[in-house]
């Protein structure tokens, strides 16, 4: 071969090469990853719920745990992290919320450069309460610094909060059409993500609406936020505009919720239960997996980093309701049932697992 046969072949490569870099760039990258487990997690009973506390939610901060109860006068409770003693209190306003119960935001800019920070989510009366646990207390009673959801979000009901300062996210409890979440501005601009993955089989209207929801987090710095959605076994990476970057699989197919009796309607009790909850560090992102229907069986934690690479597959030793973790991701506080009607708290060693 002479040189000039030579330089001819390599500027053939180096067109094929850039035209690739071309197709590539700006496309979702698909992953499937394999399910086998990587470890398995062994549980410490660090507060009993007995009969008497069923925590629904969960806050971590540097120095306290904050709990909601579904069913206590006390609907927050914010326990000290050593011992776990009652620090303070917030009374529950009526004994029935139409809509939902109030929850954590799943991010919040202005707590999270608190020390010890919490916000609430009220969808009852569209509120946000903003709380910081290191403000003195003549009373038990919490402070709470209250302002209107509207500011963040226009619509009624909605859970995963997570409130940057241009925009806010969140998953609607009855979309008017199929959706992964949807971001707003405080000028009123609404987008709604499109739903991913494409699901071919025939589903109706308000499985099809309903089908994708998720749960959020959102990383600020990095400029990424992870989806995992509850009735199809996805784990969908975007940015903070909502471009879709990564989408992770599981299995050749995907499971779909079905319909009730009726064919009219999404029945979520008979569904399988994929993704039902998700946190994170500043490192890592755990995503709890049920796999059922009626959530028997020990749960899956799925662990990623922010660019969307698998890192382990935990098996748990009970199964788990709730999730949370703090910012260095050393451990994992869950809520699993107990038989006695209430909800223990259980927490995960996560050194030498990922």
């Amino acid at each position: 071969m002479n040189m000039k046969q030579s330089l001819f072949l390599l500027s053939i490569l180096f067109l094929v090469v850039s035209c690739s870099g071309d197709r590539s760039k700006g496309s979702v990258k698909n992953h499937q990853i394999k399910t086998t487990i990587t470890g398995e997690l062994s549980g410490e009973i660090v507060f009993q719920g007995n009969s008497r506390h069923n925590y629904y939610d969960i806050a971590i901060t540097d120095d306290y745990y904050a709990f909601m109860d579904y069913y206590s006068d006390t609907l927050l409770q914010v326990r000290n992290k050593k011992d776990f003693s009652l620090h303070q209190i917030e009374l529950r306003e009526k004994d029935t919320f139409v809509i939902s119960s109030p929850h954590f935001t799943k991010y919040d800019f202005t707590c999270n450069k608190m020390k010890n920070g919490i916000s609430v989510w009220d969808n009852d009366s569209h509120s946000l309460k903003r709380i910081n646990l290191d403000d003195t207390q003549a009373a038990p009673l919490v402070t709470v610094n209250s302002t209107s959801s509207f500011e963040f979000t226009p619509g009624d009901g909605c859970t995963n909060c997570c409130i940057t300062p241009d925009k806010t996210y969140a998953v609607m409890f009855n979309p008017d059409r199929s959706q992964v979440f949807y971001s707003a501005d405080k000028t009123g601009g609404l987008y709604k993500v499109s739903p991913y993955p494409v699901i071919k089989v025939p589903m109706i209207d308000d499985v099809r609406k309903k089908a994708f929801a998720s749960d959020l987090v959102v990383n600020e710095e990095k400029g990424v936020i992870v989806a995992a959605l509850r009735f199809i076994d996805s784990v969908n990476f975007y940015d903070l505009n909502g471009n879709m970057t990564e989408a992770i699989s599981f299995a050749d197919y995907y499971s779909i919720p079905v319909a009730d009796i009726t064919n009219k309607y999404m029945d979520a009790e008979q569904s399988k239960k994929c993704f039902i909850d998700i946190c994170c560090s500043d490192q890592y992102v755990f995503c709890l997996f049920d796999g059922s229907t009626d959530f028997t069986g020990n749960s899956v934690i799925y662990v990623f980093d922010w660019d969307g690479k698998h890192k382990a597959t935990l098996q748990a030793d009970h199964n788990l309701r709730k999730i949370a973790t703090e910012k260095s991701g050393k451990y994992l506080l869950a809520l699993s049932p107990n038989e006695q009607g209430g909800r223990d708290v259980v927490r995960y060693n996560l050194k030498n697992k990922i």
